[in-house]
């Protein structure tokens, strides 16, 4: 680190050198709008320089540019954008004073054509040169590319980028995987602040509660810069939010769609917007609503696979174990509701921004599970309710003065994770299944279903499981940034820029389940009492085996699994929902079910405090040579309240004079530097290269930190409060083609070297008693159990990759053809973690116990879990009048979703194409 340190700090002590020079020559502010000359559009992403110096500056969303400490007396403009004609213009800087142009760009087309730009033409042409002008590695979606594909929410528009591909639930994205690193390892932010954490089990934001209708255009920065939060592996996705344009404007979209999975008609989307702007324009007044209903129902084949034992680990057959049939019928309702004012002071702004959005989820699963090892089969019905609500309040502010710009946000943001209610009934059938009808004993899921006696004689209900679940993580943040624009000759120019931030994370996670278990229900003569049929003369209520209530009274005859998986698997079994939650609110909740005092020890409030600060520089040499080196520190004090406790296997009353769960703390600190060091050489008007080297950091999940213990069965689980962050090593060497007609063209080659990558192993048995009592655990309950913690992996991971991206505007071909607009991207990861596992050797001795187990520690080459390694999106557009189509394709690789012993043993997501 040092030494790293050492390279940094020579050129930031160089770049500030020329500093005293701010004041000795005579110098002016420009401030200007650079807009399209025929539709008066704004034009994001311009280039606005002065000619023949290295100063400079690049346009806003709102088209808007500001160049301080531009030298006085008479000097040439100049204004580029990709798919417009230069234009220079002669403006006489006045000392001291503040300049302010307007810009107007003419599109560059043949003489005495008019063309008129298009809604998917100017949308990328905006993302293209905001990526050019950009001083980093970043990719951009526009407002109007967002709108022209009907993407559930901004997970699926994010996906379209190159190097980003997205997990799915229900059929829809709802996290982002940049690079192949998993969502956990990056940052969302929205507006530009930071999305609290809506996982359960990890810092990763689900993004399927946003609609992308509400955005103005999204950011992934890929390379990070001083002034960023450390926090990110792969990348940075900054959903932005706009401000209300000059004018009283509204609009109001109205989709419908049909679900054939479900056959439901009911879908719909609903986005209105409203803006204004007040006060000699000085004011606006921005208001979003958002509204959306769809099915998300599917048909699921689960299973897992196990070795046959006397098999080698490492080869086949294997054979399907635990199987299991799902159907689900599942409604989604999204609602966000957004207010953005705007400020506009003499010099500079102040925003406030307010954003609520909720993900309303509400599932009816029915499940036919098959369990090998004790030979019975279960169907079950389940109903989930699972909301998530995201709430963001930012006040926000620029000041231009005349020697340097400032830039402050506070903010409060929350999320809240909850799942209100989930219950579970579960019945089971005894001798289920007649395995040694089958042959082939490494037989299928297909095999073991078609082998299950199905006898409803001997099905009774066994288990009633109500959950109860609810995570809230609020941040407070501010932050304060100064940048000092300095020039020490007309071609040697830059900035620079210092700050600091400081962020206050909460989190409460508290989870409660109740359990009626089979020797509650069994011979419970009062169940029948609150069934809706009790008492009238037809109805008799029938026991199964050991007085279990039997399964044909809360049937439903009329069930329609509307040609399951096509037909293959028999499911033809389905309940009647009224009358088993009419059991459950009625008799069993209050009367029949006890705590499981198991999901206690997953409470935990934690407390996570960061405060960081850096200092940065940008150097330009004219227009061709910018280096920007940089340097941050971060400060991370966690403070952690978890459980620990042992559990027995059986329902247990509790006995508050001996808790069996109780309270355990712990205090983590760590602090961290990370130097950046970003290039850009443009030898070449139409040509650059960019090359970034950069450390990010990966924070523990809160979770995993825990000092949390506990005991269960033959599992023992422990918290790692000593868990190290991860650190990851980052380059990137890009290439980018740029030109009126062809675009943009990007070719880019990365590279990540990540330490003390985190890893929950479940695999080591302990064998000893000495290593049972090292890690505090009753020998009489833990001994040959296996351990379930979370460790820092002693090697270091590897992972590369490269991507492609072209984005064209074919304007420029004869008719009909110059409606055509195109982006293509593809991208390549490979990757290689050492994974730890364990091994249980056996040797035959003489003396008792005649069979000594040994554990030897080893590891498996794997690659990162959640990395694709393929991921294409193209997408092919045509705009001509009033007629406008576009037709996409994105296609991800089989992805990686769990690690096993044995690569035989992986389970991955298979190819998706859209």
């Amino acid at each position: 680190m040092q030494r790293k340190m050492s390279i940094l700090f020579p050129f930031i002590l160089l770049i500030i050198t020329g500093f005293n020079t701010l004041s000795a020559a005579p110098s002016g502010r420009i401030i200007g709008t650079i807009i399209d000359a025929a539709t008066g559009r704004p034009l994001a992403g311009a280039n606005v320089f002065i000619e023949g110096t290295g100063i400079g500056a690049a346009s806003d969303l709102d088209g808007e540019f500001l160049i301080l400490q531009a030298p006085a007396g008479n000097q040439n403009i100049v204004a580029t954008f990709i798919g417009y004609k230069d234009k220079t213009m002669s403006i006489d800087i006045a000392e001291d004073k503040t300049n302010a142009i307007e810009i107007q760009l003419s599109l560059d087309v043949l003489e005495g054509e008019t063309i008129t730009i298009t809604a998917q033409a100017e949308g990328q042409a905006a993302a293209i040169n905001q990526q050019i002008q950009s001083n980093t590695i970043k990719n951009i979606v526009s407002s109007e590319r967002i709108m022209e594909v009907p993407d559930a929410n901004a997970a699926e528009s994010i996906g379209r980028l190159p190097g980003v591909s997205i997990t799915r639930s229900g059929g829809e994205a709802n996290r982002v995987v940049i690079r192949g690193l998993a969502p956990t390892y990056n940052t969302i932010l929205i507006g530009g602040e930071q999305i609290p954490a809506t996982s359960l089990t990890d810092r990763g934001v689900d993004l399927n509660m946003i609609s992308p209708t509400m955005l103005s255009s999204i950011e992934v920065t890929k390379a990070l810069t001083s002034d960023m939060d450390a926090d990110a592996f792969g990348g940075t996705v900054n959903l932005i939010l706009g401000e209300a344009p000059e004018d009283f404007k509204y609009n109001f979209r109205l989709f419908g769609g049909y679900n054939n999975q479900r056959d439901d008609w009911g879908q719909y989307k609903t986005f209105f917007t409203l803006s204004n702007r007040f006060g000699d324009d000085k004011f606006g007044l921005m208001v979003t609503a958002d509204l959306q209903r769809v099915q998300r129902g599917s048909d699921q084949l689960n299973a897992s696979y196990q070795r046959l034992q006397g098999v080698e680990e490492d080869k086949p057959p294997l054979y399907a174990w635990g199987p299991s049939m799902v159907y689900t019928d599942e409604q989604r309702n999204r609602s966000s509701f957004s207010v953005f004012m705007d400020y506009r002071l003499s010099n500079g702004n102040i925003k406030f921004t307010n954003l609520i959005s909720r993900l309303d989820r509400f599932e009816k699963i029915t499940r036919h599970y098959y369990n090998n090892d004790l030979g019975y089969f279960s169907p079950s019905y389940r109903e989930r309710q699972r909301q998530i609500d995201v709430l963001s309040n930012s006040l926000a502010g620029e000041h231009f003065l005349d020697f340097a710009s400032i830039d402050w946000r506070v903010s409060r943001s929350a999320s809240t994770t909850r799942h209100p209610s989930d219950i579970t009934f579960s019945f089971q059938e005894p001798g289920a299944l007649n395995i040694d009808e089958i042959e082939d004993p490494a037989y299928t899921a297909y095999d073991l279903i078609n082998v299950a006696k199905r006898d409803l004689n001997k099905t009774g209900l066994f288990d009633v499981n109500f959950r109860k679940e609810e995570s809230i993580e609020v941040d407070y943040a501010a932050q304060l940034n100064l940048k000092l624009p300095y020039t020490i000759t007309n071609t040697i120019a830059g900035y620079v820029k210092f700050g600091g931030r400081y962020r206050d994370k909460s989190r409460d996670r508290d989870t409660s389940r109740d359990r009626a278990s089979s020797h509650h229900i069994s011979g419970d003569t009062l169940i029948e009492r609150y069934h809706s049929q009790y008492g009238t003369p037809s109805f008799e209520f029938l026991r199964a085996l050991g007085g279990k209530p039997h399964i044909s009274n809360y049937m439903d005859p009329n069930f329609n699994p509307e040609n399951f998986l096509n037909g293959r698997y028999r499911f033809d079994l389905g309940f009647n929902a009224d009358e088993l939650m009419r059991l459950q609110k009625l008799y069993l909740y209050d009367n029949v079910s006890v705590p499981h005092l198991n999901e206690d020890l997953k409470d935990y409030e934690i407390d996570e405090k960061i405060a960081s600060g850096y200092l940065m520089a940008e150097l330009h040499l004219g227009r061709i040579f910018m280096l920007m080196p940089g340097v941050r520190y971060e400060y991370t004090h966690n403070n952690l309240n978890g459980r620990k406790g042992f559990i027995t296997t059986t329902d247990v009353d509790i006995d508050p004079a001996d808790p069996i769960v109780e309270d355990t703390s712990a205090v983590k600190w760590y602090d961290n530097w990370f130097p950046m060091l970003q290039m850009r050489v443009r030898p070449l008007d139409w040509f650059d290269i960019r090359l970034a080297y950069t450390e990010s950091i990966s924070r523990p999940r809160h979770g995993w930190m825990l000092p949390a213990k506990s005991q269960y069965a033959r599992e023992v689980s422990l918290g790692n409060p000593n868990l190290k962050p991860q650190i990851s090593t980052n380059y990137d060497l890009f290439l980018s083609f740029y030109g009126n007609k062809i675009g943009l063209l990007t070719l880019g080659a990365f590279h990540k070297d990540i330490d003390d990558l985190i890893y929950k192993r479940n695999n080591h048995k302990l064998l000893t008693r000495e290593e049972v009592e090292f890690y505090g655990f009753n020998p009489d309950i833990a001994l040959g159990a296996d351990l379930d913690i979370a460790e820092n992996i002693p090697f270091e991971t590897k992972l590369d990759g490269f991507e492609f991206e072209w984005q064209a505007n074919f304007y420029w071909l004869p008719s009909p053809f110059d409606g055509l607009v195109l982006t293509v991207n593809y991208t390549h990861i490979w990757s290689e973690t050492r994974y730890p596992r364990s091994v249980v050797l056996e040797e035959k001795i003489d003396t008792f116990p005649f069979l000594l187990k040994t554990v030897v520690d080893s590891f498996r080459v794997g690659k990162m879990i959640n990395q694709p390694d393929d991921v294409f999106n193209a997408s092919l557009g045509y705009d001509k009048g009033p007629f406008s189509t576009r037709v996409s394709v994105l296609y991800q690789g089989r992805t990686l979703r769990g690690i096993g012993d044995i690569p035989n043993e992986d389970s991955f997501t298979e190819d998706i194409l859209r």
